[in-house]
């Protein structure tokens, strides 16, 4: 009889000490908490946490902030800050330095390039410093108008700079049930995992899905990954399967 969880029965959250670890090993599902600078200029470029972006003018009402959950040498980060997460406890913190060479890359002089103007105005951008632009499969940054041409940096933006992360291991995923409602979660975040059921067998998963996310752009993709994320959690299943339930409309029976 495989295991209900989910809307009508979802698993509890395990803590560190009822599953066995205790601490963040390679291979563990966890929830983190980051705030990410630039070392030379101590400026923030991405985030996680409301309160530190309303308090630095950085908030946007759009954006969602909550702990990224985040497969440990699965690259969902910075392979150089996830390496750095293996041994902490839930609740710890830590700062971690992460060099060019293991961030985003040395800049390559090579991919700074002259642009003719004509053909950045031709895409629809406006020939000034600072915009971006995308010229075939590149995209990149215009740092000077020189005139007849651009200057346009085709390296990526954080190439070159020395990253800072303020890192914090809010939670260790220990029973399967809350793992698949992650990872589900992070491939379809507009809706909240008591929305979905679980049942568990020991070689086939079935996710119950709400018939509101056939609406959902691309949303067969994202069941691709879920399946993929699964799989590659637990090496004994065989099958992900999806179900989506569509109820007889009630008849109307007023005369």
């Amino acid at each position: 009889m495989p295991e209900e969880t989910g809307k009508e029965k979802q698993a509890p959250v395990a803590s560190a000490t009822e599953a066995g670890e205790t601490v963040v090993s390679d291979g563990s599902l966890v929830y983190v908490d980051y705030v990410a600078k630039t070392k030379d200029d101590g400026k923030i470029f991405d985030l996680t946490i409301e309160e530190v972006a309303k308090k630095e003018g950085l908030f946007k009402e759009n954006d969602r902030y909550e702990p990224m959950l985040v497969a440990v040498g699965w690259k969902w980060l910075l392979p150089a800050l996830e390496e750095q997460l293996v041994g902490m406890k839930v609740g710890e913190s830590k700062a971690v330095e992460i060099p060019p060479e293991k961030a985003a890359g040395i800049r390559d002089p090579k991919k700074v390039k002259l642009v003719p103007r004509a053909k950045v105005v031709k895409q629809g951008v406006r020939p000034m410093k600072g915009e971006r632009v995308k010229l075939g499969n590149d995209q990149g940054i215009i740092t000077a108008d020189l005139g007849r041409q651009m200057r346009v940096d085709f390296n990526p933006p954080l190439a070159g700079r020395t990253l800072l992360f303020d890192v914090t291991v809010k939670e260790i995923l220990h029973e399967q049930a809350e793992k698949i409602l992650a990872v589900v979660k992070r491939r379809i975040p507009a809706f909240p995992t008591d929305k979905y059921t679980v049942l568990a067998d020991k070689e086939v998963i079935t996710i119950e899905m709400p018939k509101e996310t056939r609406y959902i752009e691309g949303v067969q993709y994202a069941e691709i990954g879920i399946a993929a994320d699964v799989l590659k959690l637990n090496k004994d299943l065989k099958q992900v399967k999806f179900i989506v339930t569509y109820d007889r409309p009630k008849e109307n029976t007023t005369e």
